[in-house]
């Protein structure tokens, strides 16, 4: 992954978006509840946004690229059931209003679903799917949050990313770049939010 394109060519914004003392305390085992909570919750209603974005990408994709996004889609509509459930579990709640970075981020997505052509939204997913999969992928799954280390550092969702890294590739645009540095700018607003509120 490391070797595409718009990762070498985002400079220190890619460690900013994937290298976070939230997710270091997560894998030490020393997250405040109240944090991860927030995380949770906030983590959801991102993610409610995310499929709207999908939705719009995947109607202005071409023909050959729908595979892949289509199962995207599905896959990010059993994630918000899996959301669901988790936060019924530890009894987080769900309906609440967003926090205004969390909203900025989905602002910032949904303007660009409307506003963007495909080539610039397929760099704006593979931001958003890339340095999930890293910021993960950094840690082992073990210790109290092991499933959801797992959950976004597997292999399965490894091969989603690759995927769309290709269709970044074989669908080049000059504003790609900076569309893509600023999915980067707000993964790392949000991981500080999550960490610090």
């Amino acid at each position: 992954m490391i070797a595409n394109a718009l990762i070498q060519h985002a400079g220190p914004l890619w460690d900013e978006a994937t290298r976070a003392p939230f997710l270091e305390a997560l894998a030490a085992g020393t997250l405040p509840v109240e944090a991860f909570d927030r995380w949770l919750a906030q983590d959801y209603l991102f993610a409610k946004d995310l499929t709207a974005f999908q939705a719009l990408l995947l109607a202005k994709a071409p023909r050959a690229c729908h595979k892949a996004l289509v199962g995207g889609l599905g896959a990010l509509d059993k994630e918000l059931d899996w959301f669901e459930s988790h936060a019924r579990q530890l009894q987080v709640d769900l309906d609440i209003p967003p926090h205004a970075t969390c909203r900025r981020y989905t602002d910032f997505l949904l303007r660009c679903a409307h506003t963007e052509v495909f080539p610039v939204l397929i760099a704006v997913l593979f931001g958003v799917e890339a340095s999930y999969l890293a910021a993960w992928s950094a840690f082992a799954p073990a210790g109290r949050y092991a499933e959801f280390i797992a959950r976004w550092s597997s292999a399965d969702f490894a091969a989603y990313v690759q995927a769309l890294g290709g269709l970044a590739d074989h669908h080049p645009h000059e504003a790609a770049q900076q569309h893509f540095n600023r999915v980067l700018v707000h993964e790392r607003e949000f991981w500080k939010m999550s960490w610090q509120a």
